[in-house]
């Protein structure tokens, strides 16, 4: 037994050793600059599942894990979503994904793309809950009922359909819709409050629904700057020049009131997971990509390694306004990225 004076001091040091422990979580769940950046401590964090986006096709995403040499294990994907009807039934999403193994990310509208009158203010009022109780019936019955659905997804972005100018709107409406959906027998969905990076002309923080209808913070992040001193790179700009505007690009893409530090912090506080159920790099026709970048592929791959992400997504694919594709017109980040993100 331990005289009284020593077990005195023992005490003391525990509890001392206890308030520096719990400082230093405090300091980290309020995602203070001055500790680990918003990085989880070392072991926290398991390795992140490899998803991609390649349009609704399987025979696409198996050419591209024989690319990645290694199986991926989600696919984002998304829905028609011109009318009421083609949100609530997913068909060609729902045949296409049957029996593939592969858990769907699903980017679910909250309101359908040519259908005017629709509004978030009357999903508020719950007079679509119908149609999202349809709709998780059918994924329910098509082998989907573990779908991570991306409800609403980059919300935050002034030309979003399901913009809401009344935040309490838009939080209203996305808890019936999650109230909706899990009402339905069978179902093991999980939701993810999924923003644009960046500091946008929206606040999203304003726009969190509560920890009880989130499952994931989500963050879309492309290698993109509007700062001066990023992008577009100017005429004749060297690999010096390059590396610089890079450089720059990613200080926000990372560090901005709204970066990916921000993100980090705020799902730690949240008790979530982050998730990035779209990445890339990007070729944009206004100039504002950064096109071939090896260094944002390692960047991504370091966040990625050193935080709780449960999925990340790349986003193989070439839009409209601008190609991300690796295999087709990024050589040298392709390379980056086989290396670090390659199978086996």
């Amino acid at each position: 037994m331990l005289r009284p004076s020593l077990r005195n001091a023992v005490v003391a040091v525990v509890l001392v050793a206890a308030l520096v422990a719990a400082a230093l979580v405090v300091r980290h769940v309020r995602g203070d600059g001055r500790a680990l950046e918003g990085v989880p401590p070392a072991g926290s964090s398991s390795a992140p599942k490899v998803g991609v986006f390649r349009g609704t096709s399987l025979s696409e995403v198996k050419t591209y894990e024989q690319w990645l040499g290694r199986p991926v294990d989600y696919v984002v994907d998304f829905s028609s979503r011109d009318t009421w009807q083609q949100i609530a039934d997913p068909e060609l999403l729902l045949s296409e994904w049957r029996d593939s193994g592969y858990r769907v990310v699903h980017g679910l509208a909250m309101l359908p793309e040519k259908d005017p009158s629709a509004t978030m203010a009357a999903g508020a009022r719950g007079e679509y809950d119908h149609w999202y109780r349809e709709l998780a019936t059918r994924l329910v019955a098509g082998g989907q009922s573990d779908a991570i659905l991306r409800l609403g997804w980059e919300f935050n972005l002034a030309s979003s359909r399901w913009l809401a100018d009344d935040p309490q709107v838009f939080v209203t409406y996305w808890r019936r819709v999650v109230a909706a959906m899990r009402s339905v027998p069978g179902q093991r969905f999980e939701f993810d409050w999924n923003v644009n990076n960046g500091r946008n002309e929206v606040d999203a923080m304003r726009y969190w629904p509560g920890d009880d209808v989130v499952d994931y913070v989500g963050v879309d992040v492309y290698d993109v700057g509007w700062t001066f001193g990023t992008y577009p790179y100017p005429q004749g700009c060297d690999a010096v020049c390059r590396t610089e505007r890079q450089d720059r690009a990613w200080s926000h893409i990372w560090g901005d009131p709204r970066g990916l530090r921000f993100w980090a912090a705020f799902a730690v506080e949240h008790g979530k997971p982050l998730s990035l159920p779209e990445w890339g790099l990007w070729n944009r026709p206004d100039g504002h990509g950064g096109g071939e970048d090896p260094a944002f592929v390692r960047r991504m791959h370091d966040f990625i390694s050193t935080h709780d992400v449960a999925y990340a997504a790349y986003f193989e694919y070439t839009a409209y306004d601008g190609p991300h594709r690796l295999m087709e017109g990024f050589p040298g980040s392709a390379r980056v990225f086989l290396d670090l993100f390659g199978g086996p």
